[in-house]
């Protein structure tokens, strides 16, 4: 019998612009206490080349370049916030010079007055009047067209005395509309474009940097299944491809983690109540943010904690900007203390540029539904002068927003060392990053006085009931009925601190720009050279009556194993234990690939222990696939119980070594007991009163450095 995938409908979000929309302690593996200082570069003409950007009209609303002089610092909404320490950076001059950044998005109004000196219409390209204009097409809506506009000015807003300034304010901007696209575009004309975005044309091979604010994270798809009958991650190999660019140094790729905490992208899956406490969509589902030259960036607010809607997984690389969604106040600073929903206080998010005029964009006038504050419909004031009175500028957020923020810091170390690979932007962000939130652990999403579980309570896999008791890694063992949902900061075996909230945490700009020097001046610092990504292996095939369901495919000695009594819900698993080799190897990412057939994604949870002892998890029990999918021949929701090389991935083991046993765990929830997602679909584990049939592979695999 061979497996084959149900027909769910797929999707393709933008991920972010959910528009209604004093520095915390240093890790280990972070800035230090004595940070080493950026130099600054031979003499500029321009005037304002070793200035920040308080040169700037709307400079003070831009909390995430200098939180501590902002408009909000003085309101509750941004409290004890933090930001990424650009402006040494700035002084220094190191401002994004000679990078080559690629915007690929909704489209970008290159004409705004604040993007129109870096813009670079030979690395631009717009894909419906087939032109180097990349002018969003499709304006029948102030969500979707506006997005990319205001990415691009995140990143690349210059200094000139006019609204707001871009992190990296001197770099040459591109931009492509891959995703203007309506109900005529189908998925090959999708796939078509990637294909000459991702280094498939002129336009696109002279980036050094691609910003991706988009992702497609809602199903189980195949990944890396390149031997397979029936290819069907064919944008993997694309994304491989970037490697081998800027004369094979690899062009650095930055993407959203997701907005998906709470609910699906277009929320028919909403995980409330409770599940609040932990995440619904796991990043990991966009198969791109399991190649490891692809970063994916989580969110965080002016209070220097983890945004209500960015999604948390243990592929997240380092966190970036987004703000919560700026509803109330002149200009989202949120004076009256207002929340969103059951959540924390709402607060501002990120300025930027918009598409120029009250018409279209996030800013505008008029229109079925007001734009949500005065700042967003041009009418206030400082001084006696208008702010925004052309409404050519916004402020978004999202993990939309925050990927462009550190896609600005990536143009910034660029800048200070061209040479670099994309490897070593990649661990210079890390190196530079500081752990945020330390506690989160004990806090509730819906704050201190609230009734929420903890972010580290514990739940009970057999009633899918929540646990008023802290976790730790050690209650996930074989048996174990109550397990954590979220483990928290944790220091690897190689002194390294990760969480599934904040990847490796938030990089500090002027210390990046500052190791980026450091690698000019010792180039074996550097790591020119790709990782290694072997094949997958199969680890574990358990079943029942279904012993062939893998016939086609090498199981590399693993014996089917019979489960006569069924799945083994309820309880966690030792699936068993995927052995590496005696070396010198070093951990880059672990990954792991499930097929099944019978078997309820949405109870299933999956974590690994390294032979260094440190535990990860990689996906969690009860998350949005017990909502169901919805099925492209009649619509209605049904369970996702089939599944076909689903990847997951973690960088929680970065740097240690490779060798010796990982063991694997499953935590089963019960899949006959409706959990508190709002659209749960029955996925029963028995038919005709036996056990139910089923199949279930997993294959594995170390990515070393």
């Amino acid at each position: 019998m061979a497996i084959t995938l149900p027909p769910f409908k797929r999707f393709s979000i933008l991920l972010g612009a959910v528009l209604a929309i004093s520095l915390s302690a240093c890790s280990d593996s972070g800035g230090g206490d004595n940070p080493i200082q950026p130099v600054p570069p031979p003499p500029d003409p321009d005037p304002t080349a070793f200035q920040t950007g308080a040169t700037e009209p709307l400079y003070p609303f831009q909390w995430a370049l200098n939180h501590k002089d902002s408009y909000f610092s003085a309101f509750a909404s941004a409290a004890n916030g933090t930001d990424l320490n650009v402006e040494d950076a700035h002084r220094a001059g190191v401002k994004g010079q000679g990078v080559r950044v690629l915007v690929l998005d909704s489209g970008v109004d290159l004409h705004n007055e604040d993007l129109a000196s870096n813009a670079d219409p030979s690395m631009s390209w717009n894909f419906v009047n087939n032109s180097h204009d990349p002018y969003p097409t499709i304006l029948n809506d102030h969500h979707t067209a506006p997005h990319g506009t205001a990415v691009a000015g995140i990143i690349a807003a210059a200094q000139n005395q006019k609204g707001v300034m871009g992190i990296a304010p001197r770099v040459s901007l591109g931009g492509a509309n891959v995703l203007d696209a309506d109900d005529s575009v189908n998925a090959e004309d999708l796939q078509a474009r990637f294909a000459l975005a991702y280094g498939g044309a002129d336009w696109s091979r002279q980036a050094d940097l691609i910003n991706g604010s988009y992702g497609e994270d809602e199903m189980a798809k195949p990944y890396d299944d390149v031997d397979s009958d029936n290819m069907q991650d064919l944008e993997t190999p694309l994304v491989r491809g970037l490697k081998t660019l800027r004369d094979g140094r690899g062009v650095v790729f930055i993407k959203s983690a997701g907005n998906e905490y709470t609910t699906n992208g277009d929320q028919t899956i909403v995980c409330d109540g409770p599940t609040a406490s932990r995440a619904c969509v796991n990043v990991a589902n966009d198969p791109l943010s399991l190649e490891p030259n692809v970063l994916h960036i989580a969110a965080l607010t002016a209070q220097g904690q983890a945004a209500t809607y960015s999604s948390a997984g243990s592929v997240n690389w380092v966190s970036g900007m987004g703000g919560e969604y700026g509803d109330y106040g002149l200009y989202g600073e949120n004076p009256d203390n207002q929340h969103q929903g059951r959540g924390p206080l709402d607060g501002p998010t990120l300025f930027s540029t918009d598409m120029r005029g009250c018409a279209a964009g996030y800013s505008y006038q008029g229109g079925k539904v007001p734009a949500a504050t005065p700042f967003l419909r041009g009418e206030t004031q400082r001084n006696g002068m208008a702010d925004n009175l052309a409404c050519d500028y916004s402020y978004m957020n999202g993990t939309s927003a925050a990927a462009p923020s550190i896609s600005g810091v990536a143009a910034l170390i660029l800048s200070a060392n061209p040479e670099l690979s994309w490897r070593d932007v990649r661990d210079i962000l890390r190196l530079s990053a500081r752990r945020v939130d330390v506690d989160y652990l004990q806090r509730r999403p819906d704050g201190p006085e609230g009734t929420l579980p903890r972010f580290g309570d514990q739940l009970d896999l057999s009633n899918n009931q929540w646990v008023n008791a802290l976790s730790s890694p050690t209650d996930i063992a074989a048996a174990a009925t109550r397990v954590p949902l979220d483990l928290g900061w944790q220091t690897n075996a190689a002194g390294l601190d990760y969480s599934n909230r904040y990847g490796f945490g938030l990089p500090d700009a002027s210390q990046a720009v500052a190791l980026a020097q450091a690698y000019a001046r010792d180039p074996s610092l550097g790591r020119l050279a790709d990782v290694h990504i072997p094949n997958f292996t199969t680890t574990v095939y358990w079943h029942k009556n279904m012993g062939d369901l893998m016939e086609t495919q090498d199981l590399a000695g693993v014996v089917p194993a019979e489960l006569p009594g069924g799945f083994p819900y309820r309880q966690v698993s030792l699936l068993g234990t995927f052995k590496v080799a005696q070396g010198s190897a070093i951990v880059d990412e672990f990954q792991l690939r499930l097929s099944g057939q019978g078997v309820c994604l949405g109870a299933i949870g999956l974590a690994v222990k390294s032979p260094s002892g440190t535990m990860s998890l990689l996906k969690l029990p009860n998350d949005h696939f017990s909502g169901g999918a919805e099925s492209i021949d009649d619509g209605t929701r049904i369970p996702v119980d089939e599944f076909l090389q689903y990847g997951l991935g973690s960088y929680a083991f970065y740097n240690e070594a490779a060798a010796g046993d990982w063991s694997l765990y499953m935590l089963a929830a019960n899949p006959d007991t409706a959990s508190d997602i709002e659209t749960f679909i029955d996925c029963p584990s028995v038919l005709d009163g036996a056990p139910r049939d089923f199949a279930f592979i997993v294959e594995s695999r170390v990515i070393t450095q």
